[in-house]
């Protein structure tokens, strides 16, 4: 081997603070290639100026990120590399929110002390008028898209010159085969609005619901869902459209954890109402 240049892996691994195990993995991968290998016995070796990669491939691994992305960021011209990270950042930030939520979930059913604590009855709602705000958001979104199509509805019916009734309520049309949410910001109000633009006045209609109360920040109303729709199985019901969201405080005014909703799950009548 004439170029003095080149290390072997071992020496260039910790040049390079990473493994011999890591250099031979990126090999194999593709990722990163040695400048010679010698037929005979098979051992890599390494030129200095590919130091820098691998270097860098060590600090992007340190930050968990794909072996794909870290592919492309190191070909990735300056701008490139700005839309590729944004992205990078963007799907991360979606990650930690749902594990955020997933720990806020375990955390309420361990002080509850079981997977189900309601107690859930049926109750009978009337028809009632309401104005309706309505909005497409997904899962990552829900919270946020449902807080404001709730306030542009309280704002829309001030500026009608009426008052919103409590509690106001969401109903959330879940998509089967998507992660698409319809949201429906619903409130009564004191006197029927004449110039109404973006809401809608509508008949939400009666029946009978599976009612039950969850407190708790909204991020865990999850549970109480799963909690409702396995309750009306046990009891031969069948659920007739999505959940009803009533919400008794104002999360500008309460902490998460005394956050009151209630849920209620329109159903029809089976064998038992008990």
């Amino acid at each position: 081997m004439a170029n003095r240049n080149l290390m072997p892996i071992g020496r260039f691994a910790r040049s390079c603070r990473l493994s011999v195990k890591a250099l031979r993995h990126y090999d194999e991968l593709g990722l990163l290639k040695p400048e010679f290998v010698d037929p005979g016995s098979k051992y890599r070796y390494y030129g200095r100026d590919q130091a820098r990669d691998a270097i860098m491939i060590g600090m992007l691994r340190s930050l968990d990120l794909p072996l794909a992305v870290i592919r492309n960021a190191l070909a990735a011209a300056p701008g490139d590399l700005k839309a590729l990270v944004e992205a990078e950042t963007t799907r991360i930030e979606a990650e930690v929110a749902a594990r955020q939520k997933t720990l806020l979930s375990l955390r309420h059913i361990a002080q509850s002390g079981g997977l189900s604590p309601y107690q859930i009855e049926i109750r009978e709602h009337p028809k009632r008028n309401v104005a309706r705000i309505s909005g497409t958001t997904d899962s990552s979104r829900l919270i946020p898209d449902t807080t404001e199509l709730i306030y542009a509805l309280m704002d829309e019916l001030k500026r009608a010159g009426v008052e919103f009734l409590d509690p106001v309520l969401a109903i959330n049309e879940f998509s089967d085969d998507t992660d698409r949410i319809d949201v429906h910001a619903c409130s009564g109000f004191t006197a029927e609005p004449t110039e109404l633009h973006r809401a809608k006045l509508v008949e939400l209609p009666a029946g009978s619901f599976a009612c039950l109360t969850h407190t708790g920040p909204y991020e865990t109303l999850g549970l109480a869902h799963h909690a409702a729709f396995a309750w009306i199985q046990e009891r031969g019901h069948e659920a007739l459209g999505p959940v009803w969201e009533f919400y008794a405080n104002d999360p500008a005014e309460v902490p998460p954890e005394e956050l009151i909703t209630d849920v209620a799950l329109p159903l029809s009548r089976g064998r038992s109402d008990s």
